[in-house]
């Protein structure tokens, strides 16, 4: 019984190897021979056995069956797309032309009250080594001003300017030198027409009318200045510039004045700070009669400046040397900026500085002066102030200050009451303090159309004067300017200036008497005939207003002017 049961046992197990095998051998065969059609019955339908559905949506059986039928292949390895460059082939770009420049222009010009004007212009083209130029220009009036007692004076001026200049481009830094020659001369037309008791301050008989009886104050400027500066930071950080110059003055009555300034500073950028200094001295020479004058000022402003994320902070001492180190007096100098994403930026900061008065500075901006003034230097020993500047729109850009002044030496104008027809300028002194309200609003609408509005607002707290004598209480100007088509430009301003105070000359009136508001509008226009030649017009006091900007001077009402500019 045991063999028998031995026998069955290896008979068993030798027929599950032989079925194995089988099992084996017809598995491979259907993995090398897999049939590439794939029938689709039906699609997937998982079911519940037993369970009831309701169908919600109703629908038609198709009678007829289509067996779809699709083929495909395994893909044993991964697909990796070849992917190249395509060389791009040159385009026929050609270099963008500079902008055609002329060695030269000349202007032509003549308006009424017999107003010649002319100027020539030369210069050198692009170099990379240096730059010459030579500047000259004319511009004078002949006509005649109907005054307060209707009648009608000859009231000339004249000016002449002559200019040479150079540049010399160095290894990161650029030297430019010049001369100039400068003559104006205005005649001294005005007169008083006041009366006190109805006996008239200036008599009649002495009022002159033509121009050889008129009176005439002449001033001339020569002088050479230079300045060096470098173009750009060095890899070490360092900026530096120097600038200097001599002017020779001579008078109506031969008096001369010399006088040389030389500024200098440096700057040296760190990581997050950057030190620099300012220096700045002159010296001052005149012969007056029966005397002569000398003086020399400087003044040092070392700084500071921190630069941190949004803010900026810059602050230093200022030391300044009055006339000949009499003096020496220390002011602040700090500004304080807060960036907010460029949008707005307020600003703070504390100031002040001594400010020096030379004869030929003087009679830039009252050219009625007496003879021989030496005004004293002001000192503006604090100033305060603070504002906000940025952008309302890309286009608009704004800046609003409010300023607070302490000053010793104000000067202010009046007409020499020593000279009887009361045409001449001297000035009186006084300390005080000045409040000053500014904003400016610029508005860029297109590169054709632009519009700038600028205003001023000032209050004067004197000590011992009633009022600042000549000194507006605000100011508001408008300019527009538009371009069409590269071919015209326009350009329009208004002018409004405030009423101002000037001293009465009939005691029973008062200490003071009020100037009435100039508006003023001018208008120019000019137009490119062609690439050489164009044709202007301008037009200033368009409303003719009768204002007298100094005392007992009345300036030209409308007057316009025509002419034409050639480039060559």
């Amino acid at each position: 019984m045991t063999g028998i049961r031995h026998f069955i046992q290896r008979f068993g197990l030798m027929l599950l190897v032989a079925l194995t095998g089988v099992s084996l051998q017809n598995q491979l065969i259907a993995q090398t021979e897999v049939s590439k059609e794939v029938s689709v019955v039906r699609p997937y339908s998982p079911t519940i056995a037993d369970a009831a559905k309701i169908r919600f949506i109703p629908y038609l059986d198709d009678t007829v069956q289509y067996q779809s039928r699709f083929s495909y292949d395994l893909m044993p390895y991964r697909f990796n797309p070849e992917t190249r460059l395509q060389e791009l082939s040159p385009e026929a770009y050609t270099a963008l032309q500079p902008e055609q420049l002329r060695y030269s222009f000349a202007s032509f010009g003549l308006g009424n009250y017999w107003t010649p004007m002319a100027r020539l212009a030369i210069n050198t083209l692009r170099n990379e080594k240096m730059s010459l130029g030579f500047d000259l220009s004319h511009l004078s009036s002949q006509g005649r001003i109907r005054m307060d007692d209707q009648r009608k004076v000859y009231a000339g001026y004249g000016d002449n300017h002559v200019k040479i200049y150079g540049e010399r481009f160095l290894k990161g830094a650029t030297l430019s030198v010049g001369g100039y020659f400068l003559e104006n001369h205005h005649f001294l037309y005005g007169y008083t027409t006041d009366s006190v008791g109805g006996v008239p301050l200036f008599p009649y008989e002495n009022r002159v009318t033509t121009k050889p009886e008129t009176g005439l104050q002449r001033f001339i400027n020569t002088g050479l200045e230079f300045n060096l500066g470098s173009d750009q930071t060095s890899s070490n950080g360092w900026n530096y510039r120097v600038r200097g110059g001599y002017n020779f003055l001579i008078d109506g009555l031969k008096a001369k004045e010399h006088s040389g300034t030389i500024t200098g500073g440096f700057t040296k950028a760190f990581r997050l700070i950057t030190v620099g200094t300012d220096a700045i001295g002159s010296y001052v020479y005149r012969t007056m009669q029966p005397d002569s004058l000398s003086y020399a000022v400087a003044r040092l402003d070392p700084w500071v400046k921190f630069n941190w994320k949004m803010i900026s902070l810059k602050a230093g001492p200022k030391v300044a040397m009055s006339r000949n180190a009499q003096s020496f007096h220390l002011f602040p100098n700090v500004r304080l900026e807060i960036n907010i994403t460029d949008v707005l930026v307020p600003y703070l900061g504390l100031n002040g500085y001594l400010e020096n008065h030379p004869y030929r500075s003087l009679a830039g901006v009252n050219p009625y002066l007496i003879d021989n003034l030496d005004v004293k230097t002001t000192n503006h020993f604090f100033i305060a102030y603070g504002g906000l500047r940025g952008r309302f729109h890309p286009k608009v850009a704004f800046n609003a200050e409010v300023s607070w002044e302490d000053a010793k030496n104000l000067h202010f104008f009046r007409p020499d009451t020593t000279i009887d027809a009361r045409n001449r300028f001297t000035v009186d002194y006084d300390n005080g303090k000045i409040l000053r309200v500014s904003g400016e609003v610029s508005l860029r609408q297109s590169d054709d159309l632009t519009y700038i509005l600028k205003g001023n607002y000032y209050q004067y707290t004197l000590d011992t004067l009633p009022a600042p004598w000549h000194k507006p209480d605000w100011d508001l100007n408008l300019t527009v300017r538009y371009a069409w088509k590269n071919r015209l430009v326009v350009k329009s301003e208004l002018f409004l200036i405030g009423p101002y105070s000037v001293p009465e000359t009939d005691p029973m009136k008062g200490l003071v008497r009020r100037s009435s508001t100039l508006v003023d509008i001018n208008l120019g226009a000019e137009y490119r005939i062609n690439s050489w030649l164009s044709a202007f017009v301008r037009v200033n006091n368009l409303i003719a207003d009768r204002y007298a900007i100094w005392q007992n001077y009345p300036m030209q009402g409308i007057n316009f002017m025509g002419g034409l500019t050639l480039l060559f």
